[in-house]
């Protein structure tokens, strides 16, 4: 039994023909391959053969399996190169971002497609899948395989999946980049107001509702909110609340009695600001009323 695939490409010869190696040296496939250069692009053709008894009576089950071995490793070089040099090109189209930040940027957005972290839920092993089963369907209608027209014609839901991931990663990189310019923005403001209380206790309840205290342990939470309206508290938040608060205080030393976990966000933002100036108080009676 005989036959070929041609296989297409412009830029990723090198990479098809390992995978293709791979499957010679480790699958044992029967074919052979020859290279044909057609200006830019390369015709890698694999033709096989195998005079097997079996695969003379089975010829078409043989070819199926041959171009399911071809396909996963199509579907190898994409998930290998394509990606990386796509993420890339899409980067290099934002003039927002520095070149400095491209590598982060592509790493994040390549963790977000693999390990499915933040709000995509991406999974290699379910992409590849797909990726195999739409380039089986264009073998099973052509032995004729171009890899760059069909990731430009075919594959508009793999690269939807990747340009969804690219923007997820941007995105939050600049809001990780716009907290920071926040933080250093509260943090000279807070630097360059003389404070109010030399030192400020800070309590929270479970339901998020925050109380200050000078160092005399007297109550003083009205004493700094008089600026804000306290009928917006619910729309404000408590803790964004908070936060003003402190820094309307300045105090030079902040002592927290917070025990609860759901506030780590919060007190890492008073953390950033206020820097060496926040304590954690290990355990006292002002903790117990909280």
């Amino acid at each position: 039994m005989e036959h070929s695939v041609q296989l297409g490409t412009q830029y990723y010869r090198e990479s098809i023909c390992a995978r293709l190696q791979e499957l010679q040296d480790q699958e044992e496939l029967p074919f052979q391959i020859i290279e044909h250069q057609q200006g830019k692009r390369w015709v890698i053709e694999c033709q096989f053969q195998d005079s097997s008894l079996d695969t003379m009576e089975n010829e078409e089950v043989v070819q199926k399996i041959h171009r399911y071995y071809l396909a996963n490793a199509l579907a190898e070089t994409i998930l290998l190169h394509w990606e990386k040099d796509h993420v890339v090109k899409i980067l290099k189209k934002r003039p927002d971002l520095k070149q400095d930040n491209w590598k982060m940027l592509l790493n994040k957005a390549l963790d977000y497609l693999n390990k499915g972290l933040g709000q995509v839920r991406g999974n290699r092993v379910n992409r590849k899948t797909s990726l195999v089963t739409q380039i089986l369907n264009c073998l099973d209608d052509s032995s004729v395989f171009d890899i760059e027209g069909f990731l430009r014609f075919r594959a508009s839901d793999y690269k939807s999946e990747v340009n969804k991931a690219v923007e997820f990663a941007i995105e939050e990189y600049i809001v990780e980049r716009e907290y920071i310019e926040f933080i250093e923005l509260l943090k000279h403001f807070v630097d360059s107001q003389k404070p109010r209380l030399e030192c400020l206790h800070v309590g929270m309840t479970p339901q998020g509702k925050f109380h200050l205290y000078n160092d005399e342990g007297v109550k003083v939470t009205h004493q700094f909110l008089e600026d804000y309206q306290l009928d917006n508290i619910h729309e404000l938040g408590y803790e964004d609340l908070l936060v003003s608060a402190l820094i309307a205080v300045a105090p030079r030393e902040i002592t927290l009695h917070i025990r609860y976990e759901g506030y780590k966000d919060t007190l890492e933002t008073i953390r950033n600001v206020f820097g060496d100036r926040v304590h954690d108080c290990q355990g006292c009676g002002l903790c117990e009323k909280f």
